[in-house]
């Protein structure tokens, strides 16, 4: 039984004229990007088989590579990995409804890129880092291991408290870092998200919304105090990106492209 084709999305741009960005699609079959359009706003697509696309490197790569190269040209509201809708005229009915909110989003995104900042405690350095300034902590510690497995809830009850104390001094020291650095660089953004912190290590995971104008301030900003902390914090800073977290992407015939404030 032959698969369904459907219109692959990868998001919208301002343009009244129809594009095709090349033979770049996600999938095996180097489909042609295009631009599907309603007056000035069009949604970029190519065409694709009805089915749920693996979130694996290549098929994800494929994606960015797409944004990529509209990236060159255009403000982009990003649309989420393996969305495929049905056909031609259900891209077009999303088109019109959106229309109002995508435009305004398009407006505000304009020469705007998002970078990213996530900053760790190197592993090497984290004990180092939490114990400095906290002889309790190292004397609870000490406490702990001393008590006989056989008092069970003296034990249990030490190291419950020896968790709390070291969540406490953690979240101390990361205030420390999130007020000079995080808002650090606030200021040579438009815009910030502070995103969930993945592991007990991590100081910030942000993305900054950036006029490109002002994309060198801040890769010097980053720079220094990369240069400042680099012998006991990891730095990852990755972009430019489309504005995934400063865009909230609907795509169910509702709405899409409202801007974080």
């Amino acid at each position: 039984m032959a698969v369904a084709e459907g219109k692959y999305i990868y998001g919208a741009i301002a343009s009244r004229e129809a594009r095709n960005f090349g033979p770049i699609g996600v999938g095996d079959r180097n489909d042609l990007v295009y631009t599907i359009n309603y007056r000035d706003l069009a949604m970029v697509v190519s065409d694709s088989p009805i089915i749920i696309y693996d979130p694996d490197r290549k098929h994800a790569l494929q994606h960015e590579r797409v944004l990529g190269e509209i990236m060159k040209e255009f403000t982009v509201i990003p649309a989420s990995f393996g969305l495929i809708f049905k056909s031609e005229a259900d891209v077009q009915e999303l088109l019109k409804k959106i229309y109002e909110e995508a435009m305004e989003a398009l407006k505000n995104l304009d020469n705007k890129v998002e970078l990213g900042l996530k900053v760790l405690w190197k592993k090497e350095y984290f004990a180092a880092e939490i114990e400095k300034g906290f002889p309790q902590l190292r004397q609870l510690k000490a406490a702990a291991a001393r008590e006989s497995p056989k008092y069970r809830k003296q034990v249990f009850s030490k190291k419950f408290q020896l968790g709390q104390m070291i969540e406490n001094i953690v979240a101390q020291k990361r205030s420390r870092y999130i007020g000079e650095i995080y808002y650090g660089l606030q200021r040579y953004a438009v815009a910030s998200v502070a995103n969930d912190l993945i592991t007990n290590r991590m100081i910030l995971n942000a993305a900054f919304l950036v006029d490109k104008n002002r994309e060198q301030e801040f890769d010097a900003q980053v720079s220094r105090f990369y240069q400042k902390y680099r012998e006991k914090l990891d730095f990852r800073y990755t972009g430019p990106w489309p504005p995934y977290n400063f865009v909230k992407i609907l795509l169910k015939l509702k709405g899409i492209g409202v801007v974080k404030r």
